[in-house]
This record gives structure tokens, C-alpha cells and sequence, in this order.
């Protein structure tokens, strides 16, 4: 079978995906994957091939309307601004360089993120079976902002592709604890395991903690797009520096580390490690409750303090409060000394590890890629 998975240009969007194209390449299909030109080494990486559609996330931030950066407007516009000039506009080229794909490539299959629809887009015209794949709990108001992306789709004048979207397979990655109380649109759900991402074979990681003071080791990080901050990354490395622990800190891409000044011993910074590297030698996670970083701690059964910045991390934090497992900060908390009080009760009361720990056992009971992609390979067949 040829199966294309169609991704926006972003790590959050096209990783939680990797383990369905690993059972994909080791079930023997053929298998594209398309995003943007900057997603193309991780794609080669992964050992598949890589199309080229649509822009760069990079390229796509450039060209907001009076360069108008989404995180500065009113909160109440931002989904709407989103929605029309980011994902709807990068769906409508990304459907039109898919469209030129399947003159010489037509796929049996295609597996497309939430907020990637250029491909069902295309899946529609051409009446290909395709499939939506999460990668976090449901964010509120999916189905309007689903709306407002068609229509910047439909402005194009391509088909709305959000009926055929709903009526289609849902891939959840969500253990069921974590699933929050917002309603799922989609009609059919598949629920699938989530992984916290792989090491590749061939990368030299070094991750040699000896040198490091302290036994215990928490792992910081503020993703790849909501990274831009020097005070947020100095409060908290000065906030959980007041316990005895290793700090590990990925700063992500574009960010300059000697923003963050002079650092103690106990901490270690690089713009990027394979989280998978990094959880099994921690105690705790410090993030911005991305879903993959998230999903990726709780398979470890790490217990994690959740600094929201935007985007979705509001809503998948306030799936994970609930659950025992974390504890959260908002932007206006968010100073050394609460840094400091949070990090030391999610160490030392063993509540936070033990909700962890069920929700990681919830995890590994869900379906693996392999059975929920042989799933779908038989019902794409009738």
C-alpha cells in the first residue's frame, strides 16, 4: 500500500507520528511523508522519503498580515488569526503542491496532524481514504477552528474538507485519564499509544551525566516554537537550582545561550537533545506542557511542573492538573521562588510520582502502531 503522512512544519506536529510511519516502513508499504522544506533532514532521518509542499514554518511566521506576531494580539483574535493566515493559509499550498504529488504518486492512504489540512484537502478531491492523527488532548473549540481554517481553504477555492475530516478516523494518543473534559468531534476514534520519541541510530549523543554534582536530574525545556524568552528560562534554572538536583535544558532553535548569563555547575544546556535521551535518567519535568513533551514524560511516569506560555499548552495543562500528575504555573506566577516551591513538592510528595506512574500503566496498555496501522490498512482495502 502507499501511505502519505502530510505534516505542518513543526516537530510538535510531525513526531508524535513517527511510530505509525515506523510501522509503516517495517509493514513493507510505501511511504511519503510531506511538510515543509525545514522538516525535510528529519524526514531523510526517520528513513523515508521526503516531499516537499507547502512553506517553511519560518516562512510561514513571515508572512502573517502586517507581520503581525500571533502572541502579541488580543487572546480573543488569536485563534481566528491562526486559524486563517497560519494553518489556512499553509493548507492551501500545501494542498496545491500535493495535488502536482499525486499526478505521478497516488497514495492508497493518507494520515495527515490535526492541524495539517492540505492533505484532506486533496483526499477529498481525489476520494482517498485519509485519517487524522492527534497529537495531544483535545483543544477547545476544535471544531470552529477547523472552520475558520476551511474557510481560508475554501477562499482558495478548494473544497471544504472538514466534513469528510470528521466523518474519518481519529488516531488518539491521549491515555484515558488525560483526555480532559473537551468533546471530540470526530466520529470514529482509534485509540493509539504514544511514544516519547527515538534516538536515532547514528547520532553520537552524548549524554554522559557524571560530571554533573547532584543524583537526581530534572529535565527543562520551553520547546521549539515558545522558546524565545531569556527571563522565563533564568527564573526558573534559578528556581529549581535551590534544590540539590542536575539541570538538563534544552533551549531549541534560534536562541542565543548566553542570554541565560553565567550557570552553575549543576546545569547543562544544548539547542537540542532527544528527549527519549534524557527522561529515563530524570525525577521530574519543567516544560511549556507541549503535547509531545508531555506525552513523552508520562511514559516514564515522570511527574511535571507545566509553564503554559500559548498555543495548546493552556488546554493540555488543564487536561493534566486533574489527573495528580503536575502542577502549573501561569506567565504572571512564574519567578524563582514559585519555580522553587513547586519543583520541591512535585520531588518530595510522592502523590505527584505515583499519579504519574498510573497514567505511564494506562499508556502501555493502549494499542501499539502496528495493530492500530493493520487496522486501518483493512478497512482502507473493503
Amino acid at each position: 500500500m502507499r501511505i502519505l503522512f502530510g505534516s505542518w512544519p513543526g516537530y510538535g506536529h510531525l513526531l508524535p507520528m513517527v511510530p505509525l510511519i515506523r510501522a509503516a516502513q517495517q509493514g513493507g508499504h510505501d511511504v511519503v511523508v510531506s511538510s515543509g522544506a525545514d522538516m525535510s533532514g528529519l524526514i531523510s532521518r526517520v528513513g523515508v522519503s521526503a516531499h516537499r509542499s507547502g512553506v517553511t514554518l519560518a516562512e510561514s511566521y513571515d508572512r502573517m498580515p502586517d507581520h503581525a506576531t500571533i502572541s502579541e494580539l488580543p487572546a480573543e483574535q488569536q485563534p481566528g488569526f491562526a486559524a486563517r493566515h497560519l494553518f489556512g493559509a499553509g493548507a492551501v499550498d500545501r494542498a496545491r503542491d500535493l495535488l502536482d504529488l499525486l499526478q505521478t504518486w497516488r497514495p492508497d492512504l493518507i494520515v495527515h496532524d490535526t492541524l495539517e489540512l492540505g492533505s484532506p484537502t486533496v483526499a477529498a478531491l481525489h476520494q482517498i481514504p485519509h485519517v487524522t492523527h492527534g497529537y495531544g488532548p483535545m483543544v477547545p473549540n476544535t471544531s470552529h477552528f477547523a472552520a475558520a481554517i476551511a474557510a481560508a481553504i475554501s477562499d482558495a477555492g478548494l473544497p471544504d474538507p472538514t466534513p469528510d475530516i470528521f466523518a474519518a478516523p481519529y488516531l488518539d494518543i491521549c491515555p484515558p485519564s488525560l483526555r480532559g473534559t473537551e468533546p471530540n468531534p470526530w466520529a470514529a476514534i482509534h485509540r493509539l499509544r504514544p511514544s516519547p520519541g527515538e534516538i536515532e541510530p547514528h547520532a553520537a549523543v552524548d549524554l554522559d551525566l557524571s560530571a554533573l554534582p547532584h543524583p537526581d536530574t530534572v529535565y527543562l525545556t520551553l520547546g521549539t516554537i515558545m522558546n524565545q524568552m531569556p527571563s522565563v528560562f533564568r527564573a526558573v534554572i534559578d528556581g529549581c537550582m535551590r534544590w540539590p538536583v542536575n539541570l538538563v535544558v534544552t533551549t531549541g532553535p534560534g536562541f542565543e545561550p548566553t542570554l541565560l548569563g553565567h550557570l552553575p555547575p549543576a546545569v547543562r544546556t544544548a539547542p537540542f537533545l532527544p528527549q527519549a535521551a534524557v527522561l529515563p535518567h530524570c525525577r521530574a519535568v519543567v516544560s511549556h506542557a507541549g503535547a509531545g513533551t508531555m506525552l513523552g514524560a508520562l511514559c516514564y511516569g515522570l511527574p511535571q511542573l507545566c509553564l503554559p506560555q500559548g498555543t495548546d499548552q493552556p488546554s493540555n495543562t488543564a487536561a493534566l492538573l486533574p489527573t495528580g500528575a503536575a502542577l502549573a504555573l501561569q506567565p504572571d506566577e512564574l519567578i524563582a521562588d514559585t519555580v522553587a516551591e513547586s519543583l520541591g513538592r512535585l520531588l518530595n510528595e510522592p502523590s505527584f510520582r505515583q499519579a504519574a506512574t498510573r497514567l505511564r500503566a494506562e499508556i502501555e496498555r493502549m494499542p501499539p502502531a502496528a495493530a492500530v496501522l493493520d487496522e486501518l490498512v483493512v478497512a482502507t482495502s473493503r
